[in-house]
């Protein structure tokens, strides 16, 4: 491995997307070093790291997250020395301060991905004392194994440029309540053109969700999952009521067609037709089980638009 880093570091004027798959940093120390000293790598924009936090063992973690805050830049003024990053990928990340750290140092990025499986427990003070903002973010896309992974980080991030936010968990049966991070988030943040909203697994109440929505009149993709029936009446154009998502362009409704919910989604579509605050609908993805009939009757009323079947999985 060694070898393949001195390889590396020999190339680094040519870097512009750098990934690493770490299972022990002091490996990649010096590729890392390198990554702060940009004068030796002028063309770098993107970096993915790979934590492996699976094959780390839980004993060793402590002095592998020593090692890794204890990361030493050579900053040049005031000036980051990751300030010409504008990607970040970082996937399975054992705690927010490995992210935080970051973030700090990349005040430019435009996209942040990041999965993190928290390894030891990290005590919350909500609302969060330090806020990091981001001027230039535009793509957010956040997974946590379970809510406490993701609940530090969205406390503590200002993103007014947001267009593209996904937040999803592996939870299973979710249960809707007052869980306000994203709320909080679009209202720390104000983003002025959000334009897809996906959240997978999230407890979010109906009326958070509403909330959500009526900070996000550009909204042109919303992906919901559980999508309940009141938030899909939501949707549907009436007189005298809030237009919610006036643009949007792609609904995703990943649950179950039941009727109910096929008779909410036919109104919703036929009433968006005939209201000029409304664009019509472009796409709709449903559940796998939906019938051929349902979806003849959606396509029937705007021969414009497209119903996809998403695959069972």
């Amino acid at each position: 491995m060694r070898n393949i880093v001195d390889l590396l570091l020999t190339c680094q004027h040519r870097w512009h997307t750098l990934e690493i798959s770490v299972n022990d940093l002091s490996v990649v120390q010096g590729l890392l070093d390198a990554m702060a000293n940009l004068d030796n790598a002028p063309l770098l924009r993107e970096f993915k790291l790979d934590f492996n936090t699976r094959n780390l063992k839980n004993d060793n973690y402590p002095a592998w997250k020593a090692s890794y805050t204890g990361l030493t830049l050579h900053p040049k003024g005031e000036h980051s020395k990751y300030a010409r990053l504008t990607g970040l990928v970082l996937f399975d990340c054992p705690s927010t301060e490995s992210i935080l750290w970051w973030i700090k140092r990349a005040p430019n990025l435009k996209t942040l991905n990041i999965s993190t499986r928290i390894q030891q427990p990290e005590h919350l003070q909500y609302p969060s004392p330090h806020v990091w903002k981001l001027s230039n973010l535009s793509t957010l896309d956040l997974y946590g194994h379970e809510l406490s992974d993701i609940e530090p980080l969205l406390a503590q991030l200002d993103l007014p440029k947001l267009t593209n936010l996904i937040v999803s968990t592996s939870m299973d049966d979710v249960v809707l309540h007052n869980w306000t991070y994203i709320e909080d988030l679009l209202s720390r943040s104000k983003p002025q053109a959000l334009k897809e909203l996906i959240l997978d697994s999230i407890p979010i109440s109906e009326d958070g969700i509403f909330n959500c929505l009526e900070k996000s009149p550009k909204l042109t993709y919303l992906c919901l999952d559980p999508m309940t029936n009141r938030t899909l009446n939501a949707l549907t154009a009436r007189k005298g009521r809030q237009a919610y998502c006036p643009v949007l362009e792609i609904l995703e409704i990943p649950g179950e067609m039941t009727s109910t919910t096929f008779r909410i989604l036919r109104d919703m579509v036929q009433s968006r037709l005939h209201d000029k605050r409304f664009e019509p609908l472009g796409e709709i993805n449903v559940h796998h089980d939906t019938t051929n009939a349902q979806i003849r009757i959606l396509t029937e009323l705007d021969s414009d638009l497209a119903v996809v079947r998403n695959q069972e999985e």
